[in-house]
């Protein structure tokens, strides 16, 4: 990797950082920097422009979303938004939901077979176990 991507990873890498310390909850934020610390040391030994470059893309929009997220929420609990937004997404406010809406917009017209209905039924109950803020009911 040249200086110029190094200083570039490495600011990615802090805002990152930063935005899970001032945006994402205690347990979030822990589960967050251990898995963003990992991969970026993973991939500091990737000499590949076409790798580098989809690892960064991917970081920038994970960034994006961060933000974005914690904008809206920061308007919703401020009362500039209305906690009704239509399509019945709600940003977490008093449903109970998180904040964070990752996975949110899944395609709903793809076909899944036996055994990936019974894997996702699987996961929604041990999701269900968690509960909406990852300490267990």
């Amino acid at each position: 990797m040249t200086a110029a991507k190094n200083i570039a990873a490495l600011s990615l890498y802090r805002s990152i950082l930063r935005a899970h310390s001032k945006h994402l909850p205690p347990e979030m934020r822990n589960l967050g920097d251990a898995y963003v610390k990992s991969e970026f040391r993973l991939h500091r030994t990737v000499n590949s422009d076409g790798q580098l470059t989809q690892f960064m893309d991917a970081w920038k929009l994970y960034l994006d979303q961060i933000q974005v997220t914690a904008r809206a929420k920061e308007s919703l609990n401020s009362g500039v938004l209305d906690n009704d937004r239509g399509g019945g997404t709600s940003l977490g406010g008093s449903s109970g939901e998180s904040p964070f809406g990752f996975g949110k917009s899944l395609p709903t017209d793809i076909d899944l077979n036996d055994e990936q209905m019974s894997q996702l039924e699987k996961l929604r109950e041990e999701a269900a176990k968690v509960g909406p803020t990852g300490l267990g009911k």
